[in-house]
């Protein structure tokens, strides 16, 4: 007996109306009840477009062209009235804040519940059992703006489940969270999933974590087009340089098995086989005397009376690599504004080539040092995408021959280039994330400060994006870039500072950072790069060898 698809879509198209091409083309799946996919692909080839179309924002609210249909529950999504089909498909956005509009945690979740008519006798106990479901029912009367990158996810997601969705959409959901924060909410989702019969969706970027509960996979092309569905496993075994040319992310030990041992193509680390794995401990090397660029002593600095950063003295090399780690709330954003000169400390001071800071001019300080923020939308002071890579150029009075010449170059780099006309707030998370890089890597400061500048990037972005930073390392600028990827850390980084609770709780070459307790890690919210757990695991094998009778 067939029974009809929960969702599908059929022959779907959209392209917005300041563009020539189609972002979405020719998409055409059915997903059934209960039923778990990743939704993946490039950065900027529709993932998140497709959730608005699935979700009735478009074509409501769509400035352009839809063609196609999708059918819910055998109802066209058009034929719903307008906010109704939220009440069947919750979808949880890149970035959960967008999602927020009242104070406190009850407020919050009540709000949705309100809008669909909940009867009020039944609003306080759905908001506990939401609450419970995502373990934050003792966060209930706590201020939303108090809370952890994490709880603010675990929040929105209960928002979404107090209306009990037939359809639960994420997208991106880890990709601001620390590597801690985001095991726990995959953990999360899972028991969900085995206590509540909803039909699953994510958008993600890194995979670790997710493979152990996902059915199967669709994958988009770089122009909007369904280029595979299915399960990873076998898309790796049949498609596998088309997802290289795509620059989708596989899981992180399965890039590693595919580097070493093409045969074995495990998803997760439980299914690694041991008789491939042979590692030597790689050697610390030995730091190199480096001139000081810039020295912070004793800074601190709080916000509503609460500290955030506390008594913290560092110096900065040139030519250093630096990564700078810890938990969602630790400070590290807060820190690299004040070095960067953005946000003066309470107590401390900063020298900046054995001159204190604050007698620099803006001018001359914004020549030694760049800073890509967190949320890219925070520099953007032009309307085109040319233009804003081109701005401190035009400052500096360029020639107009050298400012096309290094605008085209780095767009190119940055994989924005037929982008140039589009106004910055027009692209996708990923593309803006990438333009904000752009345009601080066009001049040659010194120093570059850069808060999470891969998150919610594909692989062929992020390995352009390291690549160039690599190259203007080799080339003495000093690079301090906030990240939770441990992989990024493992294989760029030649320094680390992890912050806790807005002290330095280690700063360190990472091969030593490894060698920390796992618990002591675990409790700074990170975890150990995939090759050191291999490595790891090759010990234990070789202990339990010579151990044996």
């Amino acid at each position: 007996m067939s029974t009809k698809p929960l969702l599908r879509v059929s022959d779907l198209s959209l392209r917005f109306e300041t563009r020539e091409q189609n972002t979405l083309s020719g998409i055409n799946f059915e997903l059934d009840k209960g039923e778990s996919l990743l939704l993946l692909g490039p950065s900027g080839c529709g993932k998140s477009t497709l959730t608005f179309c699935l979700n009735g924002l478009y074509p409501r609210e769509l400035d352009g062209e839809l063609g196609g249909e999708i059918f819910f529950h055998g109802k066209k999504t058009t034929a719903f009235q307008p906010g109704e089909l939220s009440r069947y498909v919750g979808v949880v956005f890149q970035d959960p804040e967008t999602q927020f509009c009242m104070l406190t945690v009850e407020d919050e979740i009540a709000f949705g519940l309100e809008n669909i008519n909940t009867p009020r006798e039944k609003i306080g106990e759905k908001i506990e059992d939401a609450l419970k479901l995502v373990n934050l029912h003792e966060f209930r009367n706590t201020e939303v703006a108090t809370l952890s990158g994490g709880q603010k996810q675990k929040l929105a997601l209960a928002c979404i489940l107090a209306m009990e969705p037939d359809l639960l959409i994420l997208d991106e959901p880890t990709a601001n969270l620390d590597p801690v924060a985001s095991k726990d909410l995959m953990r999360t989702i899972q028991n969900l999933k085995l206590q509540q019969d909803f039909t699953l969706i994510v958008i993600e970027h890194q995979l670790d974590g997710w493979m152990e509960f996902m059915d199967r996979s669709l994958l988009l092309n770089r122009n909007g087009e369904v280029f595979y569905d299915g399960s990873l496993r076998a898309g790796v075994k049949a498609i596998l340089p088309s997802l290289y040319e795509q620059g989708i992310w596989l899981p992180r030990i399965t890039q590693y098995a595919l580097a070493h041992n093409p045969e074995s193509i495990p998803l997760t680390m439980d299914e690694v086989s041991s008789n491939w794995i042979s590692f030597e401990r790689q050697k610390i090397p030995d730091k190199r005397k480096r001139e000081v660029f810039l020295k912070a002593s004793n800074l601190s600095w709080q916000k509503r009376k609460r500290k955030i950063i506390e008594d913290i003295s560092l110096e900065i090399h040139e030519g250093e690599f630096i990564a700078i780690a810890g938990a969602n709330g630790s400070g590290k954003t807060s820190l690299s504004k004040i070095l960067a000169g953005i946000q003066k400390p309470s107590t401390g001071n900063i020298m900046l080539k054995n001159k204190p800071l604050e007698k620099w001019n803006e001018a001359d300080l914004r020549r030694e040092i760049g800073y890509v923020f967190q949320n890219p939308e925070h520099q953007f002071v032009t309307d085109t995408v040319y233009e804003e890579v081109a701005f401190s150029l035009r400052i500096k009075e360029a020639a107009d021959e050298v400012i096309q010449k290094s605008v085209t170059d780095i767009l190119g780099v940055c994989g924005l280039t037929g982008l140039e006309n589009e106004h910055p707030y027009a692209l996708s998370q990923g593309q803006k994330r990438r333009l904000s890089v752009a345009t601080m890597i066009v001049d040659d400061q010194k120093m570059l400060i850069l808060d999470e500048p891969t998150f919610g990037q594909d692989a062929h972005s992020t390995g352009e994006l390291m690549d160039l930073l690599e190259e203007r390392n080799r080339q003495d600028t000093t690079i301090v870039m906030i990240t939770h990827d441990m992989e990024i850390i493992h294989h760029y980084a030649d320094r680390v500072i992890v912050l806790d609770q807005g002290r330095v709780a280690a700063d360190c070459h990472p091969l030593e950072l490894w060698q920390q307790p796992e618990s002591t890690l675990q409790g700074w919210q990170l975890e150990l790069p995939v090759e050191v757990q291999l490595q790891h695991l090759s010990e234990r094998n070789a202990e339990y060898v010579s151990a044996s009778p």
